[in-house]
């Protein structure tokens, strides 16, 4: 570096100065303080180079030292490079670049210091480069450990809508899918650092790391580009793409346009409205290449995806990823290409057939003067194609020919009616026309698609493009079909996101996307109000805020839910094709909204993993509840409908009442029940539901509607209630011998467990008395045998039997429930047991807040002021870490108890729901599971609604209180507030 340089820096930065004979390593002081941030921007290697000076001494202002943290930009957010002191004289264009301090010894005397310090330039004066996006540093944090050589920067008002966008433009939909990080800003949690020191896990290595975001699928009418256009530009998406010149040459946009990734023929006709509007150029990708690509992504890593559509039922297929390959994919828009997938990357167009979608909308735009796609497919949902087609019963006066296996109902000649009779265009009606239109095309692409699959070997067949939509009759032909001729071996299916497999696969033909590295269990679906695609139909413009979303809602959210008239029953015998009966819809009845599958927003978790101590997870199912029966659907939809309205009202209570939570809380309510709605008309219309599926929802949607804890002050107060009387219990438990105290803990556990503002039975009993007289009461009830009671071979595998002693447990995970008396007075003092016997103690709980389940955030200060009665628990707590900071009057220090002592830790379970999905864990809870030899399930989300049935490799411990009737009488053929103790040796 030359001498020029150094001068014109210290002349800027005076105080910066230093004696060149030291040292040019960063200085290593604690604790260093963060003084001022200057810039920060991405560099030419698609990098984000933050500077900041950095005060090491508060005594003395001068020394300063010019830092760089330098982070490399993925999909998924920053990941950390390198930093240190800055020397960026090959990195930095010439309108700032900075050279490296020599240091220089400090010879000025300290006024002249202060004086050459107050006239330094301020951060806002300094140059910096105008070609480069700038990020926002204001209010900029180091976060974490000071003396970290790269530490971690919170940049609090930086936009996360950094993002990457791809298109397929289609001849008649545009389809967008673009990456947003809206990550959660992580919290300095000392729990979590004090668990993975313990645990030893990390949040795993990816060749390129992604720390979290989300996937938007959006579409619209190609006619209307410039909607799409305005999308893009209100969201300011082209301006984040990674292969961006403008933030790899510094050259200005308008001089060297933004590149996108877009696939499909509008590619090359909408090129130069889009360099005109957006100054973006369109970098055109293969349309197959990134069909086969975007559905090898769709089929292994989401897990609802496929599914089957026969009369009417819609199915989901579970997609084993390593046992995806061969398969057919069948792109059915203009045209229809057949495409053989052998693998990643590995294709080719075997077949094909130029009567597709092209066709259908061609002949029947000139037969029925329909205006759209749609309007025509509407059409055949009110048709009758007897009047146009001629059957096989037309030829041999309404019989069957029974010696070959045709029924008088098969189709002999499509559109063979027409021949023979003396009648005009205008004598038909459009709609019979269309629906005879409609199957003769279904039916011979399915026949078609079969014969490719059997003449490959290949058994399952995928059915895209536009002309599938989501339209229940569409799929219902093609399936028949591929049925029919396969005799059953192999089956027609459909892909949810099926519109969106050429917008993806462009999106992955960016380098360094990281998505292919994502598995099922990392990807959690969500379905927020308003997202710009619901439904199949395009609701308006993009929503800026939650007024914005509110506002929108109000005006049109009530329309949107209102039922509309089924369309007429589809006469009977109207036919199918070679012998095999038309295909029909439940109830006979179709509804053009009700086939229309819903895409949500895809959120990227890389930090959830499959639960390692499940027996099978390829046969795990979570909910033991069967929505797919209508009664229990309907049941379980009365029962979120009757509890909303008090839901509201605490979660409106939880915000202080305000005027602006009562419009918040109206306005979840108007949205959930949309929700039930939608769902109730198409229970598949969100991928498979379930009860969990049903109440995760229902939390997802008031945290949207930004209620982040209703049950709060709820919690707080039955916790303190609970922590006055548990001394007295621990006494108690204390006077009694091991065996009766063990049984008074599960029975304390079981009752316990009547506190659950989730049942409505149980609310009642709130208005009846305090929670300590509900409690007491509960105990006093608890008489074995319970409806299922597995205590004597718990209680076998505790204490042993006769002289042969139980082998010792190493560690146990404890899955806690509700707040209060749930937690404090039956999960707490069972811990408090195991800890006594030497076994390492795991207290699991949520994430997030549902209702008033704990959470892991919460739990910490439960257990420190219960440890403040109990000596086992203050050392246990110790030991794990969790009250080395929350108790002041304690002076142990955690390390002289941590290798006698088992010790108490808690971990959270990756979930914000009362119920729990062991195919998607926190990182933290699986690496707790892979030394516990025993697992206890409390509560009923967690061991009845969901986990009644599953197994594990470690023994299980299933308790709960039954609150509902019906769940009651499904489950154990008992009554509400019958027991359950199931206890499961390792499968």
């Amino acid at each position: 570096m030359g001498r020029a340089c150094w001068n014109s820096l210290q002349r800027t930065f005076p105080d910066l100065a230093r004696a060149e004979s030291q040292s040019c390593q960063p200085l290593i002081v604690s604790p260093p303080v963060i003084r001022e941030f200057i810039w920060g921007e991405v560099d030419c290697r698609s990098s984000v180079s933050i500077f900041y000076h950095l005060k090491l001494d508060p005594q003395e202002r001068q020394k300063r030292e010019l830092r760089r943290i330098t982070v490399t930009l993925t999909v998924g957010g920053w990941q950390q490079g390198e930093g240190g002191l800055v020397d960026l004289m090959a990195d930095l264009p010439k309108t700032h670049q900075i050279a490296q301090l020599p240091n220089k010894s400090e010879d000025k005397d300290n006024d002249k210091e202060k004086e050459e310090k107050d006239t330094a330039p301020s951060a806002n004066q300094m140059h910096r480069s105008s070609s480069r996006p700038q990020l926002d540093v204001s209010g900029a944090a180091i976060q974490g450990n000071f003396e970290e050589r790269n530490p971690t920067i919170l940049l609090p008002n930086q936009s996360d809508d950094i993002s990457h966008l791809a298109l397929d433009l289609g001849g008649s939909l545009i389809k967008l899918v673009y990456f947003s990080r809206h990550e959660d800003q992580p919290a300095d949690d000392k729990r979590k650092k004090r668990m993975k020191e313990k645990l030893g896990f990390s949040n795993g290595t990816r060749r390129y790391r992604i720390l979290g975001g989300r996937l938007h699928f959006v579409k619209f009418e190609t006619s209307k580009v410039n909607e799409c256009l305005d999308f893009i530009s209100s969201k300011q998406l082209h301006r984040g793409g990674k292969d961006s010149p403008s933030w790899c040459s510094g050259t200005p946009a308008g001089e060297n346009a933004t590149i996108i990734k877009a696939t499909g023929g509008g590619a090359y006709k909408c090129a130069d409205i889009f360099k005109e509007r957006l100054g973006v150029s369109l970098d055109k990708e293969d349309e197959m290449d990134c069909l086969v690509a975007g559905a090898n992504f769709l089929l292994k890593a989401i897990r609802h995806e496929a599914f089957t559509h026969m009369e009417g039922h819609k199915e989901f297929v579970q997609i084993d990823g390593n046992d995806l390959f061969p398969y057919l994919l069948v792109n059915i828009g203009s045209g229809v290409s057949m495409i053989k997938v052998d693998g990643d990357g590995s294709f080719q167009r075997v077949s094909g057939t130029n009567v597709g979608g092209g066709t259908y909308w061609g002949l029947g735009r000139l037969l029925t003067k329909c205006k759209s796609f749609d309007e025509l497919l509407e059409l055949s949902q009110r048709g009758d194609n007897r009047a146009v087609d001629m059957l096989v019963g037309d030829i041999y006066g309404g019989m069957d020919y029974s010696k070959i296996g045709l029924s008088a109902s098969t189709i002999a000649s499509s559109f063979g009616k027409t021949v023979s009779e003396n009648k005009e265009l205008s004598d038909y009606r459009p709609e019979d026309i269309s629906l005879s239109l409609l199957r003769m095309i279904s039916y011979n692409i399915g026949q078609i698609s079969y014969l490719n699959a059997l003449r490959y070997g290949i058994k399952r067949i995928f059915f895209g493009g536009f002309f599938i939509r989501g339209h229940a009759y569409t799929m219902d032909t093609i399936s028949f079909a591929v049925h029919f001729w396969s005799q059953g071996q192999a089956q027609a299916m459909f892909l949810r996101h099926e519109g969106f497999l050429g917008a993806l696969g462009a999106f992955m033909s960016y380098e360094k996307h990281g998505l292919d590295d994502l598995m099922a269990h990392q990807l959690v679906e969500r379905f927020p109000m308003g997202a710009p695609y619901v439904g199949g139909r395009i609701h308006g413009p993009p929503l800026g805020d939650l007024n914005e979303k509110i506002s929108w809602m109000e005006k049109f959210v009530q329309k949107g839910t209102e039922i509309i008239a089924p369309v007429p029953m589809v006469p009977p015998g109207t036919t199918g094709v070679g012998g095999f009966e038309r295909p029909s819809s439940r109830g006979d009845s179709l509804r053009s909204d009700a086939s229309t599958l819903n895409i949500g927003v895809l959120h990227l978790v890389p930090t959830l993993e499959v639960f390692p101590l499940l027996a099978d997870p390829k046969a795990y199912e979570p909910n033991t509840v069967d929505l797919s029966d209508h009664g229990e659907l309907e049941y379980w939809f009365t029962v979120l409908k009757e509890h909303l309205p008090d839901l509201v009202d605490k979660a409106v209570a939880s915000e202080g009442g305000t005027d602006d939570a009562k419009r918040r809380g109206d306005a979840f309510a108007r949205a959930f029940s949309a929700h039930l709605a939608r769902l109730m008309e198409e229970p598949a219309a969100y991928g498979k539901l379930g009860l969990a599926n049903l109440l995760e929802l229902r939390e997802e949607c008031l945290r949207e509607f930004q209620f982040f804890d209703a049950y709060r002050t709820i919690k707080q107060r039955e916790n303190e209630a609970s922590l006055a009387v548990l001394p007295d219990l621990l006494m108690e438990l204390d006077g009694l011998d091991e065996e009766a105290r063990l049984l008074s803990l599960i029975e304390g556990v079981l009752a316990a467990n009547i506190f659950d503002w989730g049942s409505r039975a149980c609310v009642d009993l709130y208005h009846k008395g305090t929670i300590i007289e509900i409690y007491r009461m509960s105990r006093k009830k608890m008489q074995r045998p319970w409806r299922v009671d597995d205590f004597d071979m718990f209680k076998e595998r505790i204490l042993g039997s006769g002289e042969l002693k139980a082998k010792p447990l190493k560690r146990a995970l404890l899955f806690v429930d509700n707040s209060g008396a749930d937690v404090v007075l039956g999960m707490l003092p069972l811990a408090r047991e195991f800890l006594r016997r030497g076994t390492e103690v795991v207290l699991v709980a949520n994430s997030l807040p549902a209702l008033n389940d704990l959470t892991a955030n919460e739990l910490p200060e439960i257990v420190a002021e219960a440890a403040k009665h109990c000596d086992i628990l203050r050392k246990a707590a110790e030991a794990g870490g969790l009250i080395v900071d929350a108790m002041i009057n304690i002076q142990d220090s955690p390390k002289e108890h941590s290798s006698s002592i088992a010790p108490l830790m808690v971990v959270e379970n990756g979930c914000g729901s009362p119920c729990i999905d062991f195919r998607q864990v926190s990182s933290e809870l699986a690496a707790a599971a892979k030394e516990a030899d025993l697992i206890i399930l409390e509560g009923m989300g967690r061991s009845l609604h969901t986990n009644f049935n599953a197994r594990f490799k470690c023994d299980a411990l299933k308790l709960a209180m039954v609150k509902n009737q019906r769940l009651a009488e499904k489950l154990v053929q008992g009554n509400i507030y019958d027991c359950v103790c199931r206890y499961e040796r390792a499968s």
